[in-house]
């Protein structure tokens, strides 16, 4: 008997910052409910060059699934660059005016009415930043200003059903909008429980007594925590109108973006040498003809030359800011030359880019990259 794989969808991983446009060094496995989900639909994961694929096995016809699930489904997966460091470099992983830091977990999703069969428009996957990751069973204890005598609590799951927020001491499911009061202290205490529901995304809210005004609102993935730390969570999704499980092949695309900044050179008068009094020094752009996607760059001087309140190890320093913003992109920027305005002589024809392994800083609410050039 011939034992038949038929492809089920296919995941590319994409990244901006990298010439080939390829994520590069992205591991992807699926979370211990969605394995178990898979070994009993008879589905493999396979991690390919560009992504992931699924296959399910199917009978002689190498289209009827051997074992069909029900629908609706999804398919979780845990993601975690094999860098961290470096990937979160060179990655924004903002959504909007929600700024990704620590706790936050990103979350990418598909829209089962977007489908698409056609490998070179795959379905670009949704973004979005969650509030965290916490298992079936947590508490949480919180503080709100000024104090309400009672909030109500209610749970949602992606779909808008509501869920029972808890068990009462008998076991019974609590109601929704169960009342909690706050302790002596004016924390508000629960303990939420999800044991034997489906793991997802969970909507968490506190509403006032009259139950009219939202007080607190979490967006969490609820599941079995993993024996590591994942970057995020990849979903994908089949509903049963459009019923796509077992249809054409499905492609999706996860897409990374690279991040951008001001960048900020410390011009430092190691040798003293030049008089940056009368040199009256300018960084110049001379281009970077067909290299997508730098454009044309001009900086500012901060402040004196020399700066009267920046010394790099106690030496005099002129500061220069990019106008604009400037992409990270594995291919460097080149021509950023150093001049002295009279004469227009070259002290430095190809200024360095940033550091990848250096800290991008805030810096007046803009992302900001400094570089510290000696001459």
């Amino acid at each position: 008997m011939s034992i038949i794989y038929t492809r089920l969808g296919e995941v590319a991983l994409r990244h901006d910052f990298y010439r080939d446009g390829l994520a590069k060094d992205i591991l992807l496995m699926p979370t211990k409910e969605t394995a178990q989900l898979m070994k009993n639909g008879k589905i493999l994961f396979r991690k390919t060059l560009a992504g992931i694929v699924l296959l399910y096995r199917a009978e002689e016809d190498e289209v009827t699934p051997l074992i069909p699930l029900g629908l609706p489904q999804s398919f979780f997966f845990f993601f975690e660059p094999e860098n961290a460091a470096a990937f979160l470099q060179i990655t924004d992983l903002d959504n909007g005016t929600k700024k990704f830091q620590a706790g936050t977990i990103p979350f990418f999703q598909n829209k089962p009415a977007n489908a698409s069969t056609d490998i070179d428009s795959p379905e670009e996957l949704t973004y979005q930043l969650l509030d965290g990751m916490r298992p079936k069973a947590f508490s949480i204890q919180l503080s709100l200003s000024p104090v309400p005598a009672t909030v109500r609590i209610k749970v949602r799951n992606a779909a808008g059903d509501i869920i029972p927020p808890g068990k009462d001491i008998s076991g019974n499911p609590l109601p929704d909008g169960f009342e909690v009061s706050p302790d002596d202290n004016g924390l508000y205490r629960f303990i939420f429980d999800f044991i034997g529901k489906k793991e997802g995304v969970y909507i968490f809210t506190l509403r006032n007594a009259a139950d009219s005004e939202d007080l607190w609102s979490k967006k969490y993935w609820i599941g079995e925590s993993p024996n590591f730390q994942p970057l995020g969570v990849l979903e994908i999704r089949y509903h049963a109108a459009p019923n796509h499980l077992y249809g054409p092949k499905e492609y999706y695309k996860l897409s990374f973006k690279r991040k951008e900044s001001l960048w900020t050179y410390y011009v430092v008068n190691g040798n003293s040498k030049v008089d940056l009094i009368s040199s009256e020094l300018l960084i110049q752009d001379q281009g970077n003809e067909g290299t997508v996607p730098y454009g044309s760059y001009a900086f500012d001087q901060i402040g004196e030359s020399p700066n009267s309140n920046i010394k790099i190890n106690n030496l005099e320093t002129v500061v220069f800011r990019s106008k604009d913003k400037i992409p990270f992109f594995e291919i460097p920027k080149l021509n950023f030359q150093l001049r002295k305005r009279t004469g227009n002589q070259v002290l430095i024809p190809n200024l360095p880019n940033p550091s990848r392994s250096a800290p991008t800083k805030q810096s007046d609410g803009e992302a900001n990259s400094e570089i510290y050039v000696f001459i």
